[in-house]
C-alpha cells in the first residue's frame, strides 16, 4: 500500500530518535492524533501491528505508521533489536492507493507566476532497503536524532539539536526522498508491489494466478518470477500467509468458530485451514486461542 501525499504545503519532521529494545520487549500500544511514525529497524526483529494488519521487520525494513491508527507490538523481541524512528506530521491532505506513479512537472506560462500547482509524490508504507539505502537513510538519522530510548541501560536521553532547524528539515524531506525514489531503482519492484498489494487487499477471495495475470496483463510465470524475486515466497503462498495472519487475528479478537473463521477466509475446510495454520504457527488454531487467553488474564 502507497501513501499520496498532496504538496504543498510538504511533510515536516517533529523529532527522531533511536530505540534498543531487549530480547522480551514490546512495542507500547498507542494511537498518534495527527503524527506519522517512520520505524526503520537496524537490527534485530521488531513485531508491529496497525489495526489489523501486521509486520515483521528486520534489518533493512521499513514500516510507516499513519496518524490515528492504533498501533502495537503483537509479539515480544525474541532478540536485541535495535531501531531509528522519525515522527512527522502535514497539514496538507494524503491518501492511500495500491500503486505509486512519478508525475511529470506542468509547463509554466503566464497565469501561473504567483501560484503553485499542487503535485504530490507516493512512498511504500512498508518495504525493505538495500544495505546502502539503508547505510544512507541512518547516516542522516545520526544527525537528527534528539532522542535515545535505551532499555538495555533502562534510560531515555534527550540530546542537543546538532543542526539548526532549517537543515533538520532539509535533511528530513531527504529520508522521504531516498525513501521515495528506491522503489523506482527497479522498474519490476513497483509491478511487484503492485501484485503484492492485490493480493493482500483481496485475501479474503480464493486464489487466482489466472485472475492476476488478467488484472495486471502479465503472463503468469513471469508473475511468480516477480514475486519470488522480491518477496522470496511465491503468489500462492502469499495468499495464504495473509489469510493465515487474518486467521490469526479473528481467532484472538473474536468468538467466531475455527469453522466460521476458515469460511470467512474461503478456505475450503476447517480441516486444511488448522493444517496450514499449525504448520505457520506451531499450534493448533483452538490451543494457540486458549494459550492467549490465558496470557490476557494474568
Amino acid at each position: 500500500m502507497y501513501l499520496e501525499f498532496i504538496c504543498p504545503p510538504m511533510p515536516h519532521s517533529i523529532v527522531a530518535g533511536r530505540s534498543i529494545f531487549r530480547t522480551g520487549d514490546i512495542h507500547e500500544r498507542r494511537i498518534l492524533t495527527d503524527i506519522f511514525d517512520l520505524i526503520i529497524v537496524e537490527r534485530g526483529t521488531l513485531y508491529m501491528e496497525e489495526d489489523d494488519s501486521q509486520y515483521t521487520l528486520g534489518a533493512g525494513d521499513y514500516l510507516l505508521l499513519v496518524p490515528n491508527k492504533k498501533h502495537r507490538g503483537f509479539r515480544p523481541c525474541d532478540e536485541e533489536t535495535r531501531f531509528a524512528w522519525i515522527h512527522f506530521s502535514t497539514t496538507g491532505p494524503y491518501h492511500f492507493e495500491y500503486s505509486s506513479k512519478q508525475q511529470k512537472r506542468k509547463r509554466m506560462n503566464r497565469k501561473k507566476y504567483y501560484k503553485k500547482d499542487e503535485f504530490s509524490f507516493f512512498i511504500n508504507s512498508h518495504s525493505h532497503l538495500n544495505a546502502q539505502q539503508a547505510s544512507s537513510i541512518l547516516a542522516i538519522v545520526d544527525r537528527l536524532e534528539e532522542v535515545k530510548i535505551d532499555n538495555l541501560a533502562h534510560e531515555k536521553i534527550f540530546f542537543s539539536p546538532k543542526i539548526d532547524e532549517f537543515e533538520a528539515q532539509q535533511q528530513f524531506l531527504a529520508i522521504l526522498d531516498r525513501i521515495r525514489t528506491q522503489d523506482y531503482l527497479s522498474s519490476d519492484y513497483d509491478i511487484a508491489s503492485q501484485i503484492y498489494s492485490y493480493i493482500e487487499s483481496h485475501s479474503n477471495q480464493p486464489f487466482s494466478l489466472d485472475t492476476l495475470a488478467d488484472k495486471f496483463s502479465y503472463h503468469k510465470s513471469y508473475i511468480i518470477q516477480l514475486i519470488k524475486k522480491h518477496f522470496g515466497t511465491t503468489p500462492a503462498q502469499l495468499h495464504n500467509q495473509f489469510r493465515l495472519e487474518k486467521g490469526r487475528n479473528l481467532l484472538l479478537k473474536t468468538t467466531m468458530s475455527i469453522q466460521e473463521i476458515a469460511e470467512e477466509l474461503s478456505f475450503y475446510d476447517a480441516a486444511y485451514f488448522s493444517k496450514l495454520f499449525k504448520k505457520e504457527y506451531l499450534s493448533s488454531p483452538k490451543t494457540y486461542r486458549k494459550e492467549f487467553q490465558k496470557i490476557d488474564k494474568k
